[in-house]
């Protein structure tokens, strides 16, 4: 089976998995909106020549309207601290198999993480102390300031 089959057959899985959530193929994430917040799931597959690994990522995105406040978002071998968990897929079962897996992974590292930084009043508390957990939610140390005021000014949170 080609590669691109077996993305389509682990995709699929998933699909049935997350029935609350919207698969943008495009993407190649589910979303989810959640209040004034958007939850992600997005998938990253890993080519090889016959197979491929998958991976999972989540992310919280605060938005205003059609406007981006604030992004926050890891890995979901990441979260749980063991660094990137590759779920391989070489076949149909694999797929299957694979596409449980990595659902119960995100039901146990990537829902309490959607939950716990959906709170801006977090995700700034989380910046503001910097640190390991400030950079697995936002690798990009130069924005965590803007992201701060961002949060603090749209929520009206005390810096």
């Amino acid at each position: 089976m080609k590669v691109s089959d077996l993305q389509n057959v682990f995709i699929e899985e998933l699909k049935i998995l997350l029935t609350d959530w919207k698969f943008v193929k495009s993407q190649r994430h589910f979303k989810k909106n959640e209040g004034d917040v958007n939850w992600y799931l997005h998938i990253s597959c890993i080519n090889h020549i016959n197979d491929f690994d998958a991976v999972g990522n989540v992310a919280v995105e605060f938005k205003a309207g059609n406007e981006r406040i604030c992004i926050v978002g890891a890995e979901l071998g990441n979260i749980e601290g063991i660094g990137q968990h590759r779920f391989q897929i070489s076949n149909s079962a694999e797929a299957t198999s694979s596409a449980l897996g990595i659902h119960e992974y995100f039901k146990e590292h990537g829902l309490p993480f959607l939950y716990k930084y959906s709170d801006p009043s977090e995700v700034v508390s989380t910046l503001q102390k910097g640190g390991t957990e400030a950079m697995l939610i936002s690798p990009l140390l130069n924005k965590h300031q803007d992201q701060i005021n961002q949060l603090s000014s749209h929520y009206e949170l005390s810096m």
